[in-house]
């Protein structure tokens, strides 16, 4: 059985940088009064990743992406690998300073 490309090699730290690099590189994705909201943190950055994750990864890394999802829906991002696998991503904020938080757990 094969196994996830992402989860199971060095590629996880490679998508993760990547995605830390091109966000840390925008300039104006964010006010100065967006930046204090989690919430608008979040939507921020869900629609310039929704614009550019594929740009981001690689073709050979997402395939079939999709940004369009209801507005409800648990997933605001999904593609699929080069081995079929199929990915989908919540995008979520966590304050730093915050003592307290609760992680949303859903099982599929």
């Amino acid at each position: 059985m094969e196994k996830s490309q992402i989860f199971y090699s060095d590629k996880f730290s490679e998508v993760q940088a990547a995605i830390r690099e091109f966000l840390n590189s925008q300039e104006d994705y964010l006010s100065i009064s967006t930046a204090n909201s989690p919430r608008a943190v979040g939507d921020a950055i869900q629609d310039i990743l929704g614009i550019n994750l594929q740009q981001v990864l690689g073709e050979d890394v997402c395939k079939n992406y999709s940004a369009n999802f209801a507005r409800r829906a648990m997933a605001d991002l999904a593609f699929e690998d080069d081995n079929g696998f199929y990915y989908v991503i919540d995008v979520k904020t966590h304050r730093l300073s915050t003592k307290f938080n609760i992680a949303i757990l859903i099982q599929f």
